[in-house]
C-alpha cells in the first residue's frame, strides 16, 4: 500500500507558501504583446524559433515563451513532427521552448516569414500587421513572456512543446476565458492605460494556463508540476524551496513530511528523476548562478550562501553543472549582457 504523509500539519508560514508564485517571481517573469495580426484567407506565416526571434526584437531578452491568442476566426498551427491543431476563436497557445511554427488559414497559401511583415524598429505600442488575400478574416494577438533562462529549465523542462487551451463554459475555466478575452480586447482596442495593462494581463494569462495544465495532468504524468500535485513530493518541494539554504537531509525532510525516508526517496525520484538532496544541490547552484549574474557579491559570499564549506568545493560543483568555473561563467555573462 502506498504510504502517504502521516502528519501534514505544517507551520503556518509553510502552509501559506505559494510555491508557484515564488518560483515565477524568482524567474523574473514579464509579458508583452508584440503585435496584432489581421490575416485574410488565403494566408500562411512562419514564426522563427525563440533564439532567432530574440535577434529581431528591439530589446534584450532572456528566455522567450511565445504565445498566440485567437481573437476572431480560427487557424491551423503546425509544429515539426507534430499533428497540426486547429485554434478556435477564444483559444490560446503557449510554446514553452519557443519552437519554430507555422500558422495558416483553411486554404493553402505560400508561407511567408513573419519577420518580413514587421516594420523596422523602434516600435511604439502594439503593432498591427495585415497580410493575406480578401477572404475570411482571422485576428491573432501575438506576444511572448520572458524569464530568466537559468531557472526556467529545472522547473519547466517537463512541459510539452505546446500548451493549447480552449476554455469551455465550466466554472473552473471562467477566469481563464475572461483573461484571454480581456487581453485580446485590450490589444485590439487600446484604451487609456493599455500599455501598462497588457503586460500584466499576459502574465496573469500565463499563470492561469499553468494552473489549468497542472489541474488537467493525468495520474501517470511526471515532472515538476506532477510532483507539485503529489502529497509527498509536493510537500518536499515546499519545504526545500521555502528554505533552500537550511541544513536539509533526507531523514529530516522525511520527518517534516511524516513519511519514511524510503517513501520520500521513491516518490521524489519517480516524479523528478533524482533524489531530493541532488535536486536541492542543483537548485542552490542555480540560485548562486543567478547571484553571480545579477550582483557584484564576492565569490566567497555566494559560495557560503550556497552552503559550501570552501570556494574550491563550490568551484568544482559549479563547473560540473555549468561546464566552466563560476568566475569564468560570471565574465561570460557580463560580456553577453553588453550585446
Amino acid at each position: 500500500m502506498t504510504e502517504t504523509p502521516q502528519d501534514l500539519s505544517e507551520t503556518p508560514p509553510l502552509a501559506r507558501l505559494d510555491l508557484l508564485s515564488n518560483l515565477l517571481d524568482s524567474m523574473h517573469l514579464s509579458g508583452m504583446v508584440l503585435f496584432r495580426a489581421e490575416f485574410r484567407s488565403p494566408w500562411s506565416v512562419m514564426t522563427p524559433n525563440s533564439h532567432q526571434l530574440a535577434q529581431v526584437l528591439p530589446f534584450h531578452t532572456e528566455h522567450i515563451i511565445p504565445f498566440h491568442i485567437v481573437a476572431a476566426g480560427g487557424c491551423w498551427l503546425e509544429l515539426p513532427e507534430r499533428e497540426s491543431i486547429w485554434l478556435n476563436e477564444g483559444g490560446a497557445v503557449l510554446l514553452p521552448y519557443g519552437d519554430s511554427h507555422r500558422l495558416g488559414g483553411k486554404i493553402s497559401a505560400t508561407t511567408v516569414p513573419v519577420g518580413q511583415l514587421l516594420p523596422r524598429p523602434p516600435w511604439s505600442d502594439v503593432l498591427v500587421v495585415e497580410h493575406g488575400g480578401e477572404g475570411e478574416r482571422t485576428s491573432i494577438i501575438c506576444g511572448f513572456l520572458q524569464c530568466d533562462e537559468l531557472l526556467f529549465h529545472p522547473i519547466m523542462r517537463h512541459l510539452p512543446s505546446l500548451i493549447h487551451v480552449s476554455p469551455d463554459t465550466t466554472p473552473a475555466d471562467t477566469w481563464l476565458a475572461g483573461t484571454i478575452r480581456h487581453t485580446a480586447e485590450e490589444a485590439s482596442k487600446a484604451g487609456p492605460g493599455s500599455r501598462n495593462m497588457l503586460p500584466r494581463l499576459t502574465e496573469v494569462m500565463f499563470v492561469e494556463i499553468l494552473r489549468k495544465f497542472m489541474h488537467d495532468l493525468s495520474a501517470d504524468e511526471i515532472g515538476w508540476f506532477a510532483a507539485f500535485n503529489d502529497a509527498v513530493a509536493g510537500a518536499a518541494l515546499k519545504h526545500l524551496h521555502s528554505a533552500p539554504m537550511d541544513g536539509w537531509s533526507v531523514e529530516l525532510l522525511a520527518r517534516r513530511i511524516g513519511v519514511s525516508r524510503t517513501v520520500l526517496a521513491e516518490r521524489f525520484k519517480h516524479y523528478l528523476g533524482q533524489p531530493p538532496m541532488q535536486y536541492l544541490a542543483q537548485w542552490r547552484l542555480l540560485l548562486a548562478a543567478q547571484q553571480l549574474k545579477s550582483s557584484n557579491q564576492p565569490m566567497k559570499t555566494i559560495s557560503d550562501q550556497a552552503g559550501y564549506e570552501s570556494e574550491a568545493a563550490f568551484n568544482r560543483a559549479f563547473k560540473r553543472l555549468f561546464g566552466v568555473p563560476p568566475g569564468e561563467w560570471r565574465r561570460q555573462q557580463a560580456v553577453a549582457g553588453r550585446f
